[in-house]
């Protein structure tokens, strides 16, 4: 399926154009700042080094809003020098915006149908959250049946191979953003 452009070309005559007009917005896309704070509401600030792996049983050295410092667990490795006293809020947030490029390119990339705001700012978080095994979710969206997205984010519910209430509430939420762009990230 070609990139969603602004026109459309009739199934009776070939050479004829018809303009298509949609709320939903055609690429370059980028998160709103609602869709940040809607991420970090998820996220959870933790100005100190943390384990995670999603189901609270160790994992990777994170800090911040989710920001990866390492692959596995907490080791006094290079990578964890310039946390060690901790990060404040607003260092926590810049290193969220940097890690938030590389969804944002995923989807940009990937996503071939035009969407509202609301619809690509949960697509982020959930890239953000799921950054591969996606593939599913962001194909049923190219498939331009956008009424069951909300429904397919709760697929991907698994952690540690549990699952994870608060994940559960974070699709659910996610799929809520997406359907009536509804920014509610309360737990």
């Amino acid at each position: 399926m070609p990139d969603a452009l602004g026109t459309a070309i009739t199934n009776t005559n070939p050479n004829s154009c018809v303009t298509v007009h949609s709320g939903r917005l055609c690429k370059p896309w980028k998160i709103s700042q609602q869709g940040i704070t809607f991420i970090a509401g998820w996220e959870a600030f933790k100005p100190h080094i943390y384990d995670n792996d999603g189901a609270g049983k160790g994992g990777n050295a994170t800090i911040g809003y989710g920001h990866l410092v390492h692959m596995g667990p907490i080791s006094g490795a290079v990578s964890e020098a310039q946390f060690r006293n901790g990060i404040t809020i607003a260092e926590a947030r810049e290193l969220l915006l940097l890690d938030l490029d590389y969804p944002e390119h995923i989807l940009n990339r990937k996503i071939r149908v035009p969407l509202y705001q609301y619809e690509y700012d949960a697509l982020v978080c959930f890239v953000y959250n799921l950054p591969s095994g996606n593939a599913g979710l962001l194909s049923l969206v190219n498939s331009g049946h956008y009424d069951r997205v909300p429904a397919k984010f709760l697929e991907y519910t698994m952690a540690g191979g549990v699952r994870p209430r608060g994940l559960i509430k974070r699709r659910r939420s996610e799929g809520s953003l997406f359907k009536e762009g509804n920014y509610d990230h309360s737990h």
